[in-house]
């Protein structure tokens, strides 16, 4: 038993009294939680992860700017189709072929969406490292997500040192498959088109896009919320089409 009562995190509990005013409360919470994830828990990460899940989420709204038909989504808790399965909110998760959402949910409903995640990727935390590499693995493969990645600073409860490495799985009848690295380290996505893998001195990560064969750097919108990354892509697609429609009256006059 852990000194720290929320060594693991947190969940809000909020009652009612008899003239209905609120009560809030915590309960702390446990490493099986963390694979059955509620919108309000709140769980004991630290700030490297909290940095580099900003970082993660924000080298893909740079990599999906003015695309309005990927969905980005953030610590939203997976309701899959599959029964008994368990449901934890990765952090990040690339829905293709959905229309933009208007607001991140709490839930994302594969079922009801008629969409699943393609791609998911974790950022390992040292005190649920072993529920990122051998649970959650599971857990997506049955799912059904394409490609699993892992972002592992090497930071384990025990052991401080940092340098960086990425896993990556891909789905192969129904099983995930390691993806194998080269030798700098790029593990590629077929899903996304890129290349993520450790920088050059090992303290952080990384993306290198396909098509241009450059880092993926964000810049200061793609760092802004998801929602405002979503409303922006929809803006810059209607804009575009617009601008065709209007190129193609002008041409048949």
């Amino acid at each position: 038993m852990q000194a720290d009562e929320f060594y693991y995190g947190r969940r809000q509990i909020i009652t009612y009294g008899r003239t209905a005013q609120p009560s809030y409360s915590y309960i702390p919470l446990t490493q099986a939680d963390f694979l059955d994830a509620q919108p309000t828990d709140e769980f004991a990460h630290g700030p490297r992860h909290a940095a580099d899940v900003a970082h993660l989420h924000g080298i893909f709204r740079q990599h999906y700017r003015g695309n309005p038909l990927v969905t980005i989504l953030g610590n939203v808790k997976m309701v899959w189709d599959v029964a008994g399965l368990a449901q934890p909110a990765p952090d990040l998760a690339i829905v293709i072929g959905l229309e933009s959402l208007e607001h991140e949910p709490a839930y994302f409903d594969v079922q009801a969406m008629g969409q699943r995640p393609r791609f998911v990727a974790e950022v390992l935390s040292p005190r649920f490292a072993q529920l990122d590499l051998v649970e959650k693995l599971s857990i997506y493969a049955q799912a059904g997500v394409q490609e699993y990645f892992i972002i592992d600073s090497g930071e384990r409860e025990d052991n401080a040192a940092l340098h960086y490495y990425v896993l990556g799985y891909r789905l192969v009848k129904q099983s995930y498959e390691p993806i194998a690295p080269n030798q700098n380290g790029r593990v590629y996505s077929k899903v996304n088109r890129l290349w993520l893998l450790p920088n050059t001195t090992h303290d952080g990560f990384m993306a290198i896009g396909e098509r241009t064969g450059q880092p993926i750097t964000p810049d200061a919108d793609s760092m802004t919320s998801v929602t405002a990354a979503r409303v922006e892509a929809t803006f810059r697609a209607t804009s575009i089409a617009a601008q065709l429609d209007f190129l193609s009256d002008d041409t048949s006059a």
